[in-house]
């Protein structure tokens, strides 16, 4: 297959020199026209003259030939040669011996930089490449060294053909734009296959930190922003090339542009905070996380560009916009560590043993199993209250999933220790005292029975 793609690139450059001699020749053997003087001209319209600006004149702009290059040394030598052995004016099928000679020596030109680049290409290039990406895939590698040569033989031909003078300026004109879209396509296949390389290197590194699905996110949307990147740059060099100017047509493109982006904000503020997301990586895929702004808190399962999605306790999917996420504050549990510290607070009666208290609080709690044993357990006296003295209870757990369980474990377990060692944990009490006027207590007294005392 590779053997049949040589072939063909090496027929279409043997074509493009046959159609150069062919150019030659019609361009030799037309005769030019003959002016009658008694034809009378015929009128031509006249187009009114307007002051107001073309918009396709401003984006279209007229194409200039490339100049002839001035003869070089070798076929200058040339000239010589033929002229001291009297072929001067000698012509095979309406060409000039030299011209002949030109066109022989471009083609020995094209071949001998296939040549060239065919054996840089294989014996330096790509061994660095495969030196430098041995992991990755031999293919892509194989792919740029090939592109990469060809792009070689064309610039070369380029070269060579540019040096005719015997072609017309229009022809000039055709080759070298045949030129331009090879070389286009070429250079585009070779950015296109690095980006394809770097996004495998970029894979390989991942996975070799244990970081795949973390990353992957980020690489995919480098990846599409180089691919669309190249896409512009490459249209971009296409169009200036066949005088489009690029400045009026994106002006004309920037109104659509403009309406596009105020009717598609939202999605675009997402799409910028998704990226913020990923790039920052406040929280990852498998945290926990609260949205404080929301009142959302959950798993997370995917981070999308637009939205991220976030599994909740009682297994409902809540799909939440990145730029509500970015706009509020995220509480993350699961980083640095999964590890959590809960508190709570036991009263106890006045009059208690505060040391005694204390160990009793500490001792109990550090006796469960599921209370992490190389994290102090706190019971810290905090608070006078009205009816208690009342204990700050702080301890460590292995995960923020288990919450709600332990601190049932744990008030349980405080509850049996307190009563089993005769620690009131009393109820808030107040003291009511009522006072009257002794005329609005008289009533009450005589219903009752008893003597009131005035005082």
């Amino acid at each position: 297959m590779r053997r049949i793609v040589r072939l063909l690139i090496m027929a279409a450059v043997v074509l493009v020199l046959t159609l150069t001699a062919c150019d030659a020749l019609v361009t030799t053997q037309t005769p030019a026209p003959i002016e009658d003087s008694t034809t009378t001209p015929t009128p031509t319209e006249e187009t009114p003259d307007s002051n107001e600006p073309n918009l396709l004149e401003e984006i279209l702009v007229e194409r200039t030939p490339l100049p002839t290059a001035p003869p070089g040394p070798v076929q200058k030598e040339v000239e010589r040669i033929v002229r001291r052995a009297g072929l001067a004016r000698t012509q095979i099928l309406g060409l000039a011996v030299s011209d002949w000679i030109s066109l022989l020596l471009s083609g020995l030109y094209v071949f001998i930089g296939y040549l060239i680049a065919t054996l840089l290409i294989r014996r330096v290039i790509q061994k660095v490449f495969s030196s430098i990406f041995e992991s990755l895939d031999q293919s892509l590698i194989k792919k740029i060294s090939s592109n990469l040569r060809w792009l070689v033989v064309v610039f070369i031909a380029f070269l060579a053909t540019r040096g005719l003078s015997f072609i017309s300026a229009i022809f000039r004109m055709i080759l070298v734009d045949i030129y331009f879209v090879a070389g286009i396509i070429l250079s585009y296949g070779i950015v296109s296959n690095l980006i394809r390389l770097a996004e495998d290197w970029y894979h390989g590194k991942s996975i070799e930190q244990d970081r795949e699905e973390e990353l992957t996110p980020v690489i995919t949307l480098l990846v599409r922003v180089a691919r669309l990147v190249n896409i512009i740059l490459f249209i971009t060099i296409f169009l200036s090339h066949f005088g489009i100017n690029i400045t009026a047509f994106a002006a004309a493109l920037g109104i659509g542009g403009l309406a596009f982006s105020l009717a598609a904000r939202d999605t675009i503020a997402d799409a910028i905070a998704g990226f913020i997301i990923l790039v920052d990586r406040p929280f990852r895929i498998g945290d926990r996380i609260e949205i404080q702004g929301v009142d959302t808190w959950g798993d997370v399962i995917d981070i999308g560009l637009r939205t991220t999605r976030i599994r909740t306790r009682d297994n409902r999917m809540v799909i939440v916009p990145n730029s509500i996420i970015g706009s509020n504050q995220v509480i993350n549990f699961s980083y640095p560590d999964p590890q959590y510290r809960i508190e709570t607070r036991v009263g106890v009666a006045y009059g208690t043993d505060i040391e005694k208290a204390r160990d009793l609080i500490v001792e109990t709690v550090s006796s469960l199993e599921v209370v992490l044993k190389d994290k102090p357990v706190d019971a810290l006296y905090s608070e006078m209250g009205d009816s208690a003295m009342v204990f700050l209870v702080r301890w460590w757990i292995e995960s923020f999933v288990d919450t709600r369980r332990v601190v049932d474990r744990v008030h349980t377990a405080l509850q049996n220790a307190l009563d089993e060692a005769g620690i009131e944990s009393p109820y808030p009490t107040q003291n009511l005292h009522l006072k009257v006027e002794t005329q609005e207590a008289e009533p009450l007294v005589r219903h009752s029975g008893k003597t009131l005392t005035k005082t």
